[in-house]
Formats: structure tokens, sequence, C-alpha cells
């Protein structure tokens, strides 16, 4: 009979099970202090790592070409994410899928969200390059199924693909650098690929909008071919990592299936899909009573804790490690992301909802009207503070809404997220050590994506329902599903060839109407940000 191979992992096993009572003391420690300690986190000491031979790092060009291939790759992820949301009322009218707005962010966001966590352990154990090119590759189909969807249905199946590869671009950039770039420029480069991200945020709805105007909504997508295509021949050219050492070349697949949580990924995607259709089709499609809504809830319930089972008895395994969120910090940190990046996601997907149906403006000029550049202050109270404040004044937002009030309004949207939105991201490197850091910084994340397919979902579910019973009330001439089938592009000049003046003007205070509750949703989020205080408490 053939024995298992004994692997560095298994061979190591029962010293570590020694060592495990005289470290336990120092671990509570750091759990009560909100601090991980080298000990805890296996992280080398300075005198350790001065034996270690340095890796012959690129220099000169081919470093730059590196740093500016990785840029290029973070920055068709992050357009990826952001381009759409001025974009969408032109979708919804061409496909006739006004129903399906939230599904457009949210299946990326899902697949992104449950892929997260899973990105850090595959990269931690296969080659670093090769995982990161397929990550590529698999972000590229999917824009082009997206590029080139003849069908709503096709489109989103094109976003959950697309959002598949994005977190392997976003991870496998800073990781690339970590392990290709000598100590010195690690910052440098790490700042351009920031830098490539804030850069999106800014551009995204400006050219979205000028691309959906001028030439076609599929140009968001095609438009990451040649950009994706150019890291592709960066990286596969250029990009040589030094070897990884042995400590983790012996591997059984039991155990490596084991460190991936497969069990907790495969359990938590159906979970959440439950929970998004019967956000969708609850009080819109079928009432709540109905037996579908029910069973999805149901199943939704139960899945669920049987997730968070999974993830308190899996350790560091985890998809989120329970270790961590017992650092009040990070719980803090985690919430704050949570609630504040599900605010910005709904305003991203239906302040352009607000300008081209009710305003009647282009995508172009919806895209220039979106929330300026995010500035980083280091506080994350005054960023929930004056997110709230903007919040509160989208409330007002309506027919003859002048352009002063909806500019402070959305300043101040921008400048509340910048206030906050980075600083979450900070936590962990302020407060964990060595591997740590990356497991803190993926469960923000995960927080960040997860959050943004729920709120999605909700808000698509209030707004269309609303919608309907609006138009019931005030303009009862009008065929609500006419009228969704329409879009929300263009919707004033649409429904002046259907409709007599005062049904048209009945149509647009319908919709106005219907994003209030998508406005208070925002503020309610925002407003609960600010329990992170009181779960920092003394904590760092």
């Amino acid at each position: 009979m053939q024995h298992p191979r004994v692997t560095p992992e298994s061979s190591t096993a029962e010293s570590e099970l020694s060592a495990g009572t005289a470290d336990s003391a120092e671990k509570r420690g750091a759990l009560e202090t909100g601090h991980a300690t080298p000990a805890q986190t296996g992280t080398t000491l300075p005198a350790e790592k001065d034996e270690e031979h340095e890796p012959d790092y690129p220099t000169g060009l081919k470093l730059f070409m590196i740093g500016f291939g990785l840029c290029l790759a973070v920055l068709c992820s992050n357009l990826d994410r952001s381009i759409l949301g001025v974009a969408t009322p032109q979708i919804t009218t061409d496909f006739g899928s006004f129903g399906d707005i939230g599904w457009y962010g949210a299946a990326y966001l899902l697949t992104s969200c449950c892929s997260q966590m899973l990105y850090g352990k595959v990269y931690a154990h296969f080659d670093v390059k090769r995982i990161f090119l397929s990550a590529l590759a698999v972000f590229e189909i999917g824009s082009v199924l997206c590029a080139a969807a003849p069908s709503s249905d096709c489109l989103i199946v094109g976003r959950a693909v697309a959002g598949l590869g994005a977190t392997g671009i976003s991870t496998g950039a800073l990781l690339i650098i970590s392990r290709s770039m000598p100590v010195s420029q690690r910052p440098k480069y790490t700042a351009m690929v920031g830098a490539a991200m804030g850069v999106t945020l800014v551009i995204a709805p400006f050219l979205g909008g000028v691309l959906t105007d001028k030439v076609t909504w599929r140009w968001c997508f095609w438009i990451n071919l040649p950009l994706g295509g150019l890291t592709l021949i960066i990286t596969f050219f250029l990009v040589r990592l030094p070897e990884k050492s042995g400590q983790d070349e012996a591997i059984s697949w039991a155990q490596f299936a084991r460190k991936l949580d497969l069990v907790g990924n495969i359990i938590l995607l159906p979970a959440v899909v439950c929970l998004l259709l019967a956000l969708q089709w609850g009080g819109a499609i079928y009432a709540w009573t109905n037996w579908r809504c029910i069973l999805l809830l149901c199943i939704f319930s139960v899945v669920s804790v049987i997730w968070a089972v999974k993830q308190v008895r899996g350790g560091d395994n985890s998809t989120v490690p329970m270790r961590l969120l017992k650092i009040r910090s990070i719980l803090a940190a985690t919430w704050f992301a949570f609630c504040l990046f599900g605010m910005l996601f709904i305003q991203s997907y239906y302040i352009p909802i607000w300008f081209q149906a009710v305003g009647g403006d282009s995508a172009y000029t919806a895209g220039i009207s979106e929330p300026p550049p995010r500035y980083y202050v280091p506080s994350m109270v005054a960023g929930a503070v004056v997110s709230a404040v903007a919040s509160g004044l989208m409330l007002r937002f309506g027919l003859d809404t002048s352009t002063a009030y909806w500019a402070v309004a959305l300043v101040l949207s921008g400048v509340g997220f910048g206030l906050g939105g980075q600083q979450c991201m900070m936590v962990p490197q302020t407060i964990l050590q060595g591997d740590d850091i990356a497991l803190g910084t993926s469960v923000i994340m995960f927080a960040e994506t997860l959050s943004g397919s729920v709120f999605l979902a909700v808000c698509e579910n209030v707004f269309e329902t609303r919608l309907i019973r609006e138009l019931t009330v005030r303009a009862p001439a009008a065929n609500p599903a006419a009228v969704i089938a329409n879009g929300a592009s263009g919707l004033r000049s649409a429904m002046s060839k259907l409709y007599d003046p005062q049904t048209v003007d009945g149509i647009l205070d319908s919709f106005v109407e219907a994003l209030q509750p998508v406005w208070t949703i925002g503020l309610v989020l925002a407003a609960l940000s600010l329990a992170d205080t009181s779960l920092r408490g003394a904590a760092p």
C-alpha cells in the first residue's frame, strides 16, 4: 500500500502544537490590545531578514514598465466597477430592462465578494504571475461578454465573470509589487496603484457619459481590451518573480482545499443569490407572502447560519477569520466600510437615474455631475457625518431642484466619502503585522463588496415597487409597464409622444417620489457608520 507523502506542513504540525501553549497567552494579549505580535503573525525578525539573499530585482525602464502595466490593470478593473452607473439608464432603455438595474452592479460585486479571500490564498500557494494573468484573462472575457451582450441577461452574466477576474487583478498587482521590486521602490509603486484606483473614481462617470452619448455604451466594456492586452504583454515578458522559499512548496490537495475554505465559498454564493432574488421579486414581481419569496428567504437564512458556524469553527482557514473580528478596531473598520460603501454604490447608480429621468440630462451631462474626487483626510467620524448630511440633502431632490443645491449635495457626498473611505483601509496596516495585514485588508474589502451587492438589490426593489404605486396615483392614464420598459434615458421625450403634458409631469413626479426611499437608505447607512466609534472604544 502506498503511503501519502508527508508535506512540510504536516511534518511541522507536531512542533506547532507543542508551541501552541506558549503562544496562547501572547495571542490573547494581542486580541485584547488590538495589536498582533510577531510571534502570532509569523513575521521574520529584522536580523533574520538581513541574512536572506537579496533577489535580482528589475531596474530602470523595465521596473517602470512593470509598474505602468500594473497600474493599467488596476485602472481597468476599477474603471469597470465605476463606469457603468452613468450608462445604466441608456442600457435599460435599449434592453427594456428597468427591473435589472440592481443586478448590473450586484452580479459584479457578488462574484468579487465571494472570491476575495479565495484569491489571497491561491496567490499564497501557486505561481503569482500565472494566477494574475489568468485573472486578467477572465476579466477580459467578461468584458467581451458585456460588450457583445444581446440581452440584459447576457450582460449580467458578463458582469459576474468580469467581477471574478477583477478581484484577482487588484490583489495580484499589489502582490507582484511586493515580490518584484526592492523595498525602497515598493512605496512609490504602491502609491501609483493607489493613484490609479483614485483616478478611476474621477474619470469613470465622465468617460462613461462620453462613450454612451458619442459612441455607444458598449464601448464602456470594449475599452478594457486594449488596456488589458497591453498589461498582459508587459506582465508576460517583463515580470520575473523570485522563487519562494521552500516552506510552502509541498502541500497536499486536501490541505490546500481546507486553506481555501472551498466549502465556505460554495455555501456563501447561493446564500447571497437567494437573498438577491428574494429582494428583486418580493413586492415587485411576486407578493412577499408568495411561496417563492418565502422559500428563497428560508434558504438564505438556513445556509447563512451554516456558513456562520463554518466560519467560527474554521479558524484562519475561514473565508472571514473570526480571530481578526475580535479585534475591535478591525470590527469597527469592517462595519464602517460595510455602511459607507453601501451608500456609495447606491448613489453611484441612482444619481444618474435622477439626472437622466427627472432632469432630462444626457449621459454625458450626468457623468460630469457625478460626485467629485474623494479627498483623503484621516477622519472616519467626520466622513460619516458629512456623508449623512449629503444623503439628507438628496431627500429634497425634485423636478425644480436648482443647480446650486444638487451641486452642494454631490460635493459633500464626495468629500464625505474621501474623509472616511480611505481611512478604514489604513486600520489593518496600522494595527496588524505580517500576513495578518493581507487578511485584515481582505476582510474589509469583503464587507465593501458584499454591502454593494446587497443594497443595490434592496434599492432596486424599493424603487420599482414605489414607482409602480406612485404611477397609479400621479399618472393614472400611464401604463406602468410601458414607462418601466422605456427605461430612464430620454424619459420625458419618449413619454411626451404617448401622453399629454399633465400625465408626463405625473410620470416625472412618480420618479422623484420613487427615489425617496433610495436616498433614505443611503442616509440610514451613513448614520449607522457612526456606530464604529462605539465599537472602537479604547482600541487603537
